[in-house]
């Protein structure tokens, strides 16, 4: 059953990473009767339900179920109502007068008595205060050789040669830029592949004729998908889209045996995120090498798991001039193991809680967990969250920037309507900070 349930959420997430530009249509989904939205009270208050008709005036609701909760490992019924023909229809979640983790789910019932789950979300709930000035659950510390672990695994990855192999790929090029493929040696003297898009004065076959150098941005994927060439060299920047290991064309020479996330997470020293930052790391090697870059003018991008690594790469090195960091994951372990309600938060929680492995485990994840990485962001930084997000509940983020040291700028844009998702009005938030970062 626990294997069952670990493959569904993870093919939970999947679906939601490679499917992101589809997510904003999960609350109005074809067969629905209505729209479906979450406020976490993120500036204080208590998170609110509300269930309005779709936009071309179908009030039809059928049998729909609320129950509205608190969550503590198990779910402590507050209170369940049952709303049928009656929309619009609002519910402040009720509270136990104290902090806590509240969640509210909602059910459809049809005719047959068969129970459908429309949605789901939990959010911490303050009885003083807000959840924007929260800093994180006292369990999240990090270990005490947590700088040697990052040392030695930068140390590790500069004995292995580079060795970069560039190929031009011209049948995509566009009306300003060509692409290439970039092929690196890596952590473990494992190649990755990478797609290089360039202005079309540029020739990285022959770097002595480059007479001018372009910001640069590294892109990198979500869970498990492939990060493909992105053109925006007719607003000025040379991209790298990096495909760390067991990812697209990289699984051609590195593929976990099984879900990457869980590979070796009971073993430190060589848990996948570890080799995966490293893979970043080695990208950033790449852009600095090049001459027509300017070295000075790099930034990090990425969603979900991207986003993570974009925020990894801000504090891992120092070469970083700017990070774009949406709806990021593996943050703020604590409370995301308890917040999440799609995806591998509860996967997560299930290795924690092994008796065999569960503090190994526990350990692993302190490491990577960016809000422990956040303390060594020295550049500006932005980050973007989905109020609705139940993936990548929004104080994966909030926590994060929360510990990023003062004086370092830093911006966090929500999006009160976005699930897990990097809308247009992210990626506006992006442009803006590449522009103003990487150009000035």
């Amino acid at each position: 059953m626990g294997d069952l349930f670990s493959k569904i959420c993870v093919s939970a997430l999947i679906f939601l990473l490679f499917f992101s530009s589809e997510l904003q249509a999960k609350r109005v989904k074809e067969g629905e009767p209505v729209k479906i939205d979450f406020n976490p009270a993120l500036e204080g208050g208590v998170p609110t339900l509300e269930i309005a008709p779709l936009p071309q005036g179908n009030n039809s609701t059928g049998k729909i179920v609320i129950t509205a909760y608190a969550w503590e490992g198990r779910e402590i019924i507050l209170k369940k109502e049952t709303i049928s023909g009656r929309v619009p229809f609002t519910m402040e979640l009720p509270t136990r007068g104290q902090d806590d983790i509240l969640g509210v789910r909602v059910e459809q019932s049809d005719t047959n008595g068969k129970v459908t789950k429309m949605a789901e979300w939990r959010a911490m709930y303050f009885k003083k205060g807000r959840a924007l000035d929260y800093k994180g659950s006292p369990l999240l510390k990090r270990p005490r050789d947590f700088k040697k672990y990052w040392r030695e695994a930068k140390e590790k990855l500069a004995l292995v040669p580079m060795n970069p192999k560039i190929e031009p790929v011209p049948e995509k090029n566009t009306a300003t830029g060509c692409l290439y493929k970039v092929t690196l040696n890596s952590y473990w003297n494992i190649p990755i592949v990478c797609w290089y898009y360039v202005p079309k004065d540029i020739d990285p076959l022959h770097p002595e004729a480059s007479k001018k150098r372009y910001p640069a941005i590294q892109v990198m994927p979500g869970w498990g998908a492939e990060e493909p060439p992105i053109d925006r060299t007719a607003q000025g920047f040379i991209t790298l889209s990096l495909n760390p290991r067991n990812h697209g064309p990289s699984k051609d020479f590195f593929k976990t045996p099984v879900d990457h996330h869980l590979w070796n997470i009971d073993i430190p020293e060589d848990y996948y995120y570890r080799a995966g930052f490293m893979d970043c790391r080695r990208g950033i090697d790449f852009l600095s090498s090049r001459p027509e870059v300017n070295a000075r003018k790099i930034g990090v991008e990425g969603g979900s798991q991207g986003g993570a690594l974009a925020l990894a790469m801000g504090a891992l090195d120092e070469r970083i001039a700017c990070v774009c960091s949406n709806v990021p994951y593996i943050s703020n372990f604590p409370d995301f193991i308890r917040l999440g309600t799609l995806g591998s938060s509860a996967v997560y929680k299930q290795y924690m809680e092994r008796p065999d492995i569960g503090e190994r485990v526990k350990k692993t994840l302190s490491y990577v967990d960016i809000a422990n990485l956040a303390p060594d962001i020295k550049v500006p930084t932005l980050i973007c969250v989905g109020a609705q997000d139940p993936v990548c509940p929004p104080l994966n983020g909030i926590v994060a920037l929360n510990r990023i040291p003062k004086g370092v700028p830093k911006r966090l844009f929500i999006d009160k309507d976005a699930e897990h998702e990097v809308p247009d009005t992210m990626r506006a938030e992006n442009n803006a900070w590449h522009e103003k970062y990487l150009k000035h």
